[in-house]
């Protein structure tokens, strides 16, 4: 019987589990049934595991982003615990793993050992993160970007500074890429295997979360995929699949050895994709996600086409608590993060340390961003803050030296 199974094709053995059988069957459903299928069948999934999910608590010491002796514990799992220990640390930390935390008592792990470390991450996956209360950081972040007007008023953005997209779109222009609409089984499948795997094992290395094969079966019933090309050869492409009400960008692929520079064949992915959603009358184009750090370069790259930051919807969040520590603020001066306080609203949480303390206003401005509600701003008790300053899309919240925003933070 092993023989024969394994003699089946990928996509057969795939959907003799039934939960995946119910996804594939949902994959032919309308774009607006498509979530709530997926949902569910995952919401299955993650129900069926909890109770055997537990997570390494680890603790790390080493010199942190802001340049001082930094203390963190992670309960998470390993690809988390690797993005956070290269985001926190300059370097790599000195690690040690206390014990392990069951998924089903985070809560009470974070309110025995938090007290022990300057900043601790704490991974709650669904449900246990409704059942949390307190500052929680997002997984993953939505960006999206209205597509209801003219492409040239999309594209225009402001007339200097980040949002100012001209220069970008000239230098795509001047490509003279080719772009066409693919059907073919086959061009999907040497866009996944020749120019999205490449391209995100080397952007992203051991930090890739790559879309399985099934994944590009399910977008080809329900999306577009656009090929750019230069004199016949594919360079790069978008694949923007119908989710829900409005489309999303699936992911995106570049050729990384080709005589035009990856990062100018991503300029072009995303400007045709935006133009796509125009010509089709779109209202909202979902840019992806990103990581929930105010200065990650995938966020700061989406907020350059002018993309907003939505609601989060992740299967997973961190429980945040931190002591106000000249290693916090320093830290997060550097590393300013995205906060879902439990209102249903989002908020920065931001240090001003060092240059960032001695024109405070600039920094404010830097880190803020669409979507934000709020900001909360970590000083140093020398700090000057000026009356006149503000937040240009957040309310602005200054916390002293002693406190912790939002409370329930408080290590």
């Amino acid at each position: 019987m092993r023989t024969l199974y394994r003699r089946l094709p990928e996509e057969v053995r795939r959907c003799l589990r039934p939960l995946n059988l119910v996804d594939e069957v949902g994959s032919f459903l309308p774009a607006r049934m498509r979530p709530h299928v997926q949902a569910t069948t995952e919401a299955a999934r993650r129900l069926l595991r909890l109770a055997r999910v537990s997570y390494p608590l680890r603790r790390l010491e080493g010199c942190g982003r802001g340049g001082d002796r930094l203390v963190c514990l992670l309960a998470t799992d390993d690809l988390s615990a690797r993005y956070w220990s290269g985001t926190l640390f300059g370097a790599p930390p000195v690690e040690e793993v206390i014990e392990g935390v069951p998924a089903l008592a985070v809560a009470s792990a974070a309110r025995r050992f938090a007290r022990a470390a300057d900043l601790s991450l704490w991974q709650a996956p669904w449900p246990i993160d409704r059942l949390v209360r307190g500052a929680r950081v997002p997984s993953w972040l939505p960006l999206w970007l209205a597509t209801d007007r003219p492409l040239e008023e999309v594209i225009a953005g402001e007339r200097s500074g980040r949002a100012a997209r001209k220069n970008d779109v000239r230098r795509v222009q001047r490509l003279g890429l080719h772009v066409r609409v693919a059907a073919d089984a086959e061009d999907w499948e040497t866009f996944r295997r020749d120019l999205y795997e490449p391209y995100v094992r080397e952007r992203f290395g051991e930090l890739r979360v790559a879309l399985p094969r099934h994944a590009f079966h399910h977008a080809r019933r329900n999306g577009w995929l656009l090929i750019l090309e230069q004199d016949g050869r594919p360079l790069g492409g978008a694949l923007v699949e119908r989710w829900g009400a409005h489309p999303r960008v699936l992911v995106f692929g570049v050729a990384t050895r080709a005589d035009i520079p990856a990062g100018a064949l991503l300029e072009a992915c995303y400007y045709h994709a935006i133009g796509f959603a125009v010509e089709r009358g779109f209202a909202q184009l979902s840019l992806g996600t990103c990581r929930p750090v105010l200065t990650d370069g995938v966020l700061r790259y989406k907020r350059k086409w002018g993309g907003t930051i939505g609601t989060p919807a992740t299967w997973d969040t961190f429980v945040l608590r931190y002591r106000n520590t000249p290693a916090v603020r320093g830290l997060l001066t550097e590393v300013p993060l995205v906060l879902d306080p439990g209102d249903g609203r989002l908020a920065g949480l931001v240090g001003a340390r060092g240059e960032a303390a001695q024109d405070l206003d600039a920094h404010v401005r830097r880190v803020d961003a669409p979507g934000l509600t709020q900001l909360a701003c970590l000083v140093e008790s020398a700090v000057t803050v000026p009356v006149d300053l503000d937040a240009r899309h957040s309310v602005l919240r200054i916390v002293p030296p002693g406190e912790v925003w939002p409370r329930e933070a408080a290590a």
